[in-house]
């Protein structure tokens, strides 16, 4: 899913400089000028958190709990920002729960005879269309403004049934056009909101969510999350109720909050271990190397790892679940934490509190240890030594690596300046880096 698809009406008169493009994640979508890139990252570090590129675009995770904090600190450095409860607000200008009614009831001739839907808007379903050929002719008796749905080896198309100087006709359309008139002949129903016995997580079934038009489920989609273990479901923060219930109130489903509760996803956990050895040697390598510079002492053992420090002991295992659990003594892992930086930060900070580690800052021997093994690692590194630059320059050195970390950042720069690439990074800052780095490695 593309988040900035339907954020064209947003930006008709130009593109803020940030967006958010899913619940607390801020994408710069225009450019910087450098000295205001600055004063942002500053922000950011005032803040203690850390920008990313994600499909090569700069973007930071704000906690819910700083959100107001980095969007009032925006104004004050003429940051311009495009939040989802803007965008909320261009939705429903454009979305009003309206209902159209169905015209008259007519035949209309058809180009085939099988295939063909019709939408009900009692069920907000689609319905098989009875066609039957009557003097060679393939023809069905449909509401006028109804959409159809046909369905071939092709793909999918879309009809409207109109009536034109007294002859009816079929139309073609678009399927975002055709959703979009399908929400205003659907009748108004009722969505369950469900939450978790935390009372911190709400959820609502896909199924509740069929035939409604793209731009809708876009936002929604935007404002929750999935996760694998329950992928009927979408999930919310509890918080989020009533900017859902304002979306899907634009095509009258009317979101109420159900007295059934969801058992906590902690509880819907896969406890298939991952021994050390099925475990990507680099990606781990991160995790040993940073705990031990953090004072923990580490013995292997062949699907677990027990990690000691002043305060006690744990066991570390490694799991395929999205989220990494505690159990008293026992702390399942991720293993998809490995791959990103600011979760395992937290793992990290997690294990410093537990066992009295040292108080070291995580962020930074996050980004000094990280491994080049895909793009997106590339592109984090060389973003964070850019935007550490101007504030710590011997920290930016260190960040880019030594032996073959450095030689494949060298060899990234170098691609840049013969223009076999492009980057939006700032090459320039990157330039300095990497000449200080080779000057300090020939004294």
């Amino acid at each position: 899913m593309d988040p900035l698809e339907f954020c064209d009406l947003c930006f008709h008169r130009g593109k803020t400089n940030l967006c958010e493009t899913y619940k607390n994640t801020f994408t710069k979508i225009s450019p910087l000028h450098f000295s205001v890139q600055a004063r942002l990252d500053k922000i950011l570090n005032r803040l203690d958190i850390r920008s990313r590129l994600v499909d090569r675009r700069w973007t930071c995770i704000i906690d819910s709990q700083k959100r107001k904090d980095f969007l009032d600190s925006l104004w004050g450095i003429n940051v311009t920002v495009h939040t989802l409860d803007d965008h909320v607000k261009v939705l429903t200008k454009f979305y009003k729960p309206e209902i159209r009614k169905l015209g008259a009831l007519k035949q209309i001739e058809l180009p085939s005879l099988e295939s063909w839907e019709e939408f009900n808007p009692k069920s907000r379903n689609w319905d098989i269309l009875k066609v039957v050929k009557k003097n060679e002719k393939f023809v069905a008796k449909i509401h006028l403004g109804n959409i159809l749905k046909y369905t071939s080896l092709e793909g999918t198309s879309y009809f409207r049934t109109n009536l034109n100087d007294n002859m009816t006709a079929l139309v073609p359309m678009e399927k975002r056009a055709a959703y979009n008139i399908v929400c205003t002949l659907a009748e108004p129903v009722d969505a369950h909101w469900k939450s978790d016995d935390t009372n911190e997580h709400g959820f609502i079934e896909n199924i509740q969510l069929t035939n409604i038009p793209s731009e809708i489920f876009n936002v929604i989609q935007r404002l929750g999350t999935i996760d694998k273990r329950i992928p009927e479901m979408l999930i919310f923060k509890n918080d989020d109720f009533d900017i859902v219930k304002t979306v899907l109130g634009c095509i009258k489903i009317n979101l109420v909050k159900s007295s059934e509760t969801i058992s906590p996803l902690s509880d819907k956990k896969s406890d298939m271990l991952i021994v050390i050895e099925g475990i990507e040697k680099e990606r781990l390598q991160v995790l040993l190397d940073i705990m031990k510079e953090m004072g923990a002492t580490i013995e292997a053992q062949k699907d677990y790892l027990t990690v000691s420090g002043k305060r006690g002991s744990v066991r570390l295992t490694f799991v395929e679940n999205d989220k990494s659990v505690q159990d008293g003594t026992d702390i399942r892992i991720s293993v998809s934490a490995l791959d990103d930086p600011s979760r395992l930060a937290e793992i990290l900070y997690m294990l410093k509190k537990r066992l009295g580690l040292l108080d070291l800052p995580l962020e930074n021997l996050i980004t000094q240890h990280w491994p080049l093994i895909t793009d997106s690692d590339l592109q984090y590194v060389l973003q964070s030594a850019i935007s550490w630059w101007s504030i710590n320059p011997i920290l930016a050195s260190k960040i880019i690596g030594e032996h073959n970390k450095f030689d494949k950042v060298k060899e990234w720069h170098s691609k840049i300046k013969e223009g076999k690439i492009r980057s939006n990074l700032d090459t320039i800052t990157l330039g300095k880096i990497i000449r200080q780095k080779e000057s300090n490695l020939n004294l």
